[in-house]
């Protein structure tokens, strides 16, 4: 039977987790608590026996890590079907973001909702509740591995856990996760261009086993408007259908939303560009661009 399953702890788990681990299991399973607990209570006493004391862990780690190919194969083969003991990172979330250029000027900070999972708070991502019956293996009589032609190899119906949960958890279905809105709130870094990211660490989904979260990867995408862009450069095609000669102003908004009165050059044609110094979008390092205006 694997000890460290049992617990809900990794393989590296230092004597306070596994102590801490030890402790809200016996409130699951004390046969004065649960009365269908009394067959786990007492698997799970030797189980904190043996891991709390270092030479009869070392020892219990040397029989179920042996390294031998068969070994390696069956790991392999549990990674893929998710049913390792060792500790899982979860996996990264990668979404898309647009920004107007005004987020992209002053660095606005933006929060988003998003789907991520997390630890089930019922059974802390055991899939074990006071409710659970688990019963030792029958396949492989709790010993984790079966006897085959080839040798030992894992049992692949308690998946070298050597005990089965009859009624995992109800809330996570026994998956140790759970589905959930989440937010992130963030800052648009200054002049940040399409397909810039930021990754913020641990607002991924959640890892198994005493594994780390993942990250949460936001891709930007940059929205302009009605300005054409180049570098930190902005266009703008302006239609006039009157004569552009008989107006003395002409006003626009820049990318912040703020309206500039723009004086007309004398003898402007639809053939001129009017500069307006300044007011365009911002560098990376905080230069501000100019804006083009074309008459169209």
């Amino acid at each position: 039977m694997n000890f460290y399953k049992l617990l809900g702890v990794a393989f590296n788990a230092t004597p306070e987790e596994i102590k801490k681990a030890y402790r809200k299991k016996v409130k699951l399973f004390h046969p004065d608590i649960n009365p269908n607990g009394k067959e786990i209570f007492k698997v799970l006493n030797i189980a904190y026996e043996t891991l709390i004391n270092p030479e009869k862990r070392q020892d219990y780690d040397k029989r179920i890590n042996k390294n031998s190919l068969t070994r390696i194969l069956e790991e392999k083969v549990l990674d893929f079907l998710g049913f390792t003991d060792k500790p899982l990172k979860g996996l990264d979330i990668k979404t898309t973001v647009a920004v107007s250029l005004q987020d992209g000027i002053l660095g606005k900070e933006k929060t988003i909702s998003y789907e991520r999972k997390v630890l089930c708070p019922e059974c802390e991502g055991s899939s074990i509740t006071s409710y659970s019956q688990i019963v030792k293996c029958d396949k492989c009589d709790g010993e984790s591995r079966i006897q085959t032609k080839i040798g030992k190899v894992i049992c692949f119906k308690c998946f070298g856990k050597g005990f089965v949960v009859k009624n995992p958890c109800k809330t996570c279905k026994g998956f140790g996760y759970i589905k959930t809105k989440d937010q992130a709130t963030f800052n648009v870094p200054i002049g940040v261009e399409t397909g810039d990211k930021i990754r913020i660490e641990g607002k991924g989904n959640c890892g198994l086993n005493g594994g780390k979260n993942g990250d949460l990867i936001v891709r930007f995408k940059l929205d302009t408007g009605f300005f054409e862009k180049s570098g930190k450069d902005l266009i703008l095609n302006l239609k006039i259908d009157e004569d552009i000669s008989s107006y003395e102003y002409i006003r626009i908004k820049n990318p912040l939303n703020e309206i500039l009165q723009i004086k007309v050059p004398p003898n402007f044609t639809k053939q001129s560009i009017i500069k307006v110094k300044g007011e365009g979008y911002i560098s990376k390092s905080g230069e501000r661009g100019n804006i083009y205006i074309k008459i169209v």
